[in-house]
């Protein structure tokens, strides 16, 4: 139990962090702190415009009362205002968060069953010749960056075989509702999908290989074989169980882990998300908006470890009966 509560208390650290972090660095950077709060240059605003903004941002005020305001427009869902593109933050992210969830939620399923399925299969079987190919090419996988997936699925499935799109999310004339769209929308998340699959599954393949492997070795796996049950009778029915805990936590950490990596993804594959979103933020120096999609996708992480964190106590008995001793 004392692991969990340290997964929890290390997570919301995080999570405030971040928060005062996106409070105090456009604050703390040199220059006037209205130009990294609008996302204007000095130059382009007069006196007028900046003593208007000033007020808009309560810079006028003391910097308590400013750090105030800032957690009311957390606690109100706007997440502040980007005068960039003249909407809350809180609108921007939810008119692209779909499409970044469309991608990294598949990726998750993923790239955590076919990492179970195999980690098992090998991990049941160590030391044998498909586990030490299996290993052998994941682990040369796990060292490559994403990006450079991303290229070469580009160059083999789109440029020599054109077989999948390459950028957006729709081909022009499939909206919602026309036949055909929903076929379409998969043909175009399919590369930036098995992007962050073929990235994302060697870690969880590793980790549930090793797992396995160790398991193989207990005396009811030993008993199981010797009973004449079916492999994948031993691997489904016996050992997934006493798996179960890490595999969950396994997940849990895939959900922010593909949230990140969606947001480079996105961009090589021109598709509208919040990785999109960040890097418009970027160039523009934006700054709210930056610190919305931050603070979105931290609170993702931090929402993903707590649910992990309970799904794991719920199926550990050694944990619930400590509970219940104390």
């Amino acid at each position: 139990m004392e692991k969990y509560r340290k997964n929890l208390f290390n997570a919301l650290a995080c999570f405030l962090v971040v928060i005062v972090l996106n409070f105090a660095l456009p604050r703390l950077l040199p220059g006037d702190p209205v130009a990294y709060l609008t996302g204007f240059s000095e130059e382009e605003m007069t006196v007028a415009q900046i003593d208007r903004y000033r007020a808009a941002l309560h810079l006028d005020e003391s910097v308590p009362r400013q750090f105030l305001h800032y957690l009311a427009s957390l606690a109100d869902g706007t997440l502040g205002y980007s005068y960039k593109k003249e909407a809350t933050v809180a609108e921007l992210i939810r008119g692209r968060i779909g499409y970044t969830l469309q991608i990294a939620l598949p990726a998750v399923v993923l790239s955590s069953v076919i990492g179970l399925a195999w980690g098992l299969a090998c991990g049941y079987r160590r030391d044998s010749l498909g586990d030490k190919l299996s290993s052998s090419v994941l682990i040369v996988l796990n060292t490559v960056p994403s990006f450079l997936i991303a290229l070469a699925a580009i160059i083999f499935f789109c440029f020599q075989h054109k077989v999948f799109p390459y950028t957006g999310v729709s081909s022009p004339g499939f909206a919602p509702g026309v036949p055909g769209f929903f076929a379409d929308r998969l043909r175009h998340l399919a590369l930036p999908v098995l992007t962050l699959t073929l990235a994302a599954m060697p870690s969880r393949y590793l980790l549930m290989r090793n797992t396995a492997a160790r398991l193989a070795d207990e005396k009811y796996i030993l008993y199981a074989k010797e009973r004449g049950l079916s492999p994948c009778t031993i691997q489904f029915g016996y050992m997934l169980k006493n798996i179960a805990q890490p595999f969950i936590t396994m997940l849990g950490m895939s959900v922010s882990l593909c949230i990140g990596g969606s947001l480079i993804i996105e961009n090589i594959f021109s598709v509208s998300g919040m990785g999109k979103l960040l890097t418009d933020a970027v160039y523009t120096l934006d700054y709210p908006l930056m610190q919305g999609v931050l603070f979105v996708t931290t609170l993702i992480m931090v929402l993903s470890i707590i649910i992990t964190d309970f799904l794991c106590i719920l199926v550990d008995p050694k944990v619930r009966l400590g509970e219940k001793h104390e």
